[in-house]
């Protein structure tokens, strides 16, 4: 196999589809856990409850859903659901597919511009893998995924020294998540290497330019749906102080244990190959050492905000599959080439099926749950069997999922409280979407949408919550004393109707 692999090399582009086709079944076989599962992470039920706010015409980050992450993954839903219908998940997750396959397309270009045919396939078989092989939440649509496709685009476009229109798609990935703002430092890098002197100015000039033409689009957009002023609010503001709360040593632990620790263990053969390939870089070319510096760079963006899941590191996938496709492609012609082979389909197709196999059969919702587990679907059965398709609903702890399984509209612009905060840790309840501005505003969206039932998790210890009752909340334990009384307990939860 390795022998073939080599001679694929030397012969024409066409020849290389059946080697194409494999390449996209083993991507696409990969990544098929996800339409096992209506909802892949809990964030995915963020986006999708705030998407179906905004598509019965509330703006977003007001009455239509806040959230901390940028717009671009609330379009993404919003016209899925458009299209597709309400809460129409597995719509969703072709997308992500989707996107996953043009970014490997993407992959395959610059990879094959620095190397060849079959470096190309390999860096998109790389990516295509190693973005499905891991916990089901690397599987959800999220902003991460959905970010890396205009990175790539941009870097493939820096390479080719379209300086403008890098710079726009960087800013177009900036749409989806605040990290991808850390590409840009590619740009110095990218001038030394592939820019002569004496057009360095120029180039910059046009990278400017695109950086303050799509800022400008993106404004636009944003003031055309009103969102202006609560993106500010939401998006900006809140980035320091989130940061700020991961970066405690105990959280930073955890989340390393967690994601880091096997992420890097369960793609170690990648690794070793993407490493190898950068301390080659006395020998390297320009654009091969560019791809070295977009690595580094990219590792700096998803460490940087403390947060360390398996799904934050897709960012570094992309790099990584393109070095460590040069390295295996180079290996495949010495005369190690058999054991090279041998090495990298064992390092690779081992965790793949491994977490193949886990997907399929996992929860993706509670998948790392110790007992008791929470029985979800069934507090989403009573919420659906009980209400009416067009009644609001309102859950009190950071279970949104229970929105989109019961098919009901959340009552507030909040589908969840505590997000991101280490939850249970004993540090005070205060997070970005605890501020005191939160509840005129949570209030407001009570009295204006009155929930017909109150699900409230806390009462069962859902997702570290128990810390956190209604009661200390003055908004939600008036609210509830005025005008609900209990009517069930479904698995810890209780639930609250409104009294008639």
């Amino acid at each position: 196999m390795g022998a073939t692999a080599v001679t694929l090399r030397a012969v024409p582009v066409r020849t290389a589809w059946p080697w194409a086709a494999a390449v996209a079944l083993a991507v696409f076989v990969v990544h098929l856990p996800s339409f096992f599962h209506r909802l892949m992470d809990g964030d995915e039920a963020v986006y999708a409850s705030i998407a179906a706010l905004m598509n019965g015409g509330a703006r977003l980050y007001a009455e239509g859903g806040v959230d901390n992450k940028p717009p671009g993954i609330f379009w993404v839903y919003a016209a899925t659901f458009d299209v597709f219908g309400r809460y129409q998940m597995t719509a969703v997750h072709a997308v992500g597919l989707l996107v996953v396959a043009a970014t490997c397309v993407l992959l395959f270009v610059i990879t094959r511009d620095l190397a060849s045919t079959r470096a190309g396939l390999l860096a998109a078989l790389l990516y295509g893998v190693v973005t499905g092989a891991g916990n089901p939440r690397l599987l959800a649509t999220n902003t991460e995924l959905l970010m890396t496709l205009p990175l790539v685009a941009a870097v493939l476009l820096m390479m080719r020294r379209q300086w403008f229109w890098s710079a726009v798609l960087m800013v177009a990935a900036g749409a989806f998540k605040q990290v991808a703002a850390v590409e840009v430092l590619l740009l110095p890098v990218g001038l030394a290497l592939l820019e002569p002197r004496e057009s360095r100015v120029r180039a910059a000039a046009w990278f400017c330019g695109g950086i303050a033409a799509g800022l400008v689009a993106g404004a636009a957009l944003l003031a055309a749906t009103g969102s202006i002023e609560g993106f500010w609010r939401w998006t900006v503001q809140t980035l320091v102080g989130y940061a700020q709360a991961n970066w405690t040593p105990v959280i930073l632990w955890q989340r390393s244990r967690d994601s880091i620790v096997p992420f890097v263990l369960d793609t170690i053969v990648v690794w070793i190959a993407a490493i190898a390939a950068a301390l080659r870089w006395r020998r390297l070319g320009p654009g091969e050492r560019l791809a070295v510096a977009w690595f580094v760079v990219s590792g700096a963006g998803a460490l940087a905000g403390g947060h360390w899941s398996w799904h934050y590191f897709i960012q570094v996938m992309a790099p990584l599959a393109v070095l460590a496709a040069l390295a295996i492609d180079r290996a495949l012609d010495t005369p190690r080439r058999q054991w090279v082979a041998a090495i990298a389909i064992a390092g690779i197709a081992g965790p793949t099926l491994w977490w193949m196999g886990f997907n399929f059969q996992a929860d993706p919702l509670t998948y790392d749950w110790s007992p008791p587990v929470a029985q979800h679907e069934l507090v989403a059965a009573y919420v659906r069997d009980h209400t009416r398709p067009g009644d609001r609903v309102f859950v009190w702890g950071n279970w949104a999922a229970l929105y989109v399984e019961s098919d009901r509209l959340q009552s507030s612009r909040f589908p969840g409280f505590l997000r991101g905060f280490a939850r249970g840790s004993g540090l005070p309840p205060n997070n970005w979407d605890t501020a005191p501005d939160v509840w005129p505003e949570l209030q407001s969206d009570l009295e204006r949408n009155p929930p017909a039932l109150i699900v409230d998790t806390a009462a069962a210890g859902w997702s570290d919550f128990s810390s956190y009752p209604m009661s200390g909340y003055p908004v939600l334990a008036q609210l509830v004393a005025a005008d609900y009384q209990q009517v069930a307990t479904v698995d810890g939860v209780v639930i609250y109707a409104r009294v008639s």
